[in-house]
């Protein structure tokens, strides 16, 4: 099985000017293809830094992230946008869906980015609404859907350019037990059907039963689960 996002010595510092706090020290993770890795720890324990910075949203101290074969840190802004719309899905805990546009438009949007014709992104967002089951929501905009429905589009926004990995932070954060459970049970279906790998950032214990690992951030060292 291959590896399809890699995180080599990943050391962060932030500094107020008054106090430096070290966050991340030293850090490496390998997520390999179709893997579903929870990345649980406290608030305040680095868990969105190091999700961004394997992102390549945030700029590490020091260390390397490999995406899909590709040395990420040494990519130029424009090449890391693309190796992120190619290779990299993402879903936050607030969805991040755009007020203005529908499901179908939200899904499309990273396709058209990409350089799809309209045609073409919109019948692939269409596929995947219906693979998980919201074809009948495909024309409401975010605020006519539940919080649980939100979340679902922003999975298949995630998923439907065929990233190797999806990058999730806090997905179930906002939900009732019932809701992140089926968040939790589409991610897992997505990521068999598919073969997607999932880094889960959460606090959410429960999350860690569709995973295939889990690990924890402490005192800015990965301590490996199970």
């Amino acid at each position: 099985m291959s590896d399809v996002l890699v995180g080599k010595g990943i050391t962060k510092t932030f500094d107020d000017g008054r106090q430096s706090l070290l966050v991340l020290q030293g850090i490496d993770l390998t997520i390999a293809a179709g893997e579903r890795v929870c990345v649980f720890g406290r608030s305040g324990s680095g868990k969105s830094t190091l999700l961004h910075i394997l992102a390549g949203l945030l700029d590490a101290d020091a260390g390397e992230v490999w995406v899909d074969g590709t040395n990420l840190t040494e990519c130029s802004s424009k090449e890391r946008a693309e190796l992120r719309n190619r290779a990299l899905g993402f879903v936050y805990q607030f969805h991040h869906l755009l007020p203005e546009f529908t499901a179908l438009e939200n899904v499309a949007m990273p396709l058209l980015i990409r350089g799809d014709s309209t045609k073409t992104a919109t019948s692939k967002a269409e596929q995947t609404l219906c693979e998980i089951e919201l074809q009948d929501r495909m024309e409401h905009l975010p605020k006519q859907l539940s919080g649980g429905e939100r979340l679902r589009v922003a999975v298949a926004r995630a998923v439907v350019g065929d990233p190797q990995v999806v990058l999730a932070d806090e997905p179930t954060g906002s939900l009732d037990a019932d809701s992140a459970r089926r968040v939790m049970e589409l991610i897992e279906s997505v990521s068999e059907t598919l073969g997607t790998a999932f880094v889960i950032v959460s606090h959410d214990e429960a999350s860690g039963a569709f995973a295939h690992r889990t690990v924890r951030l402490s005192e800015g060292h990965i301590v490996n689960d199970a």
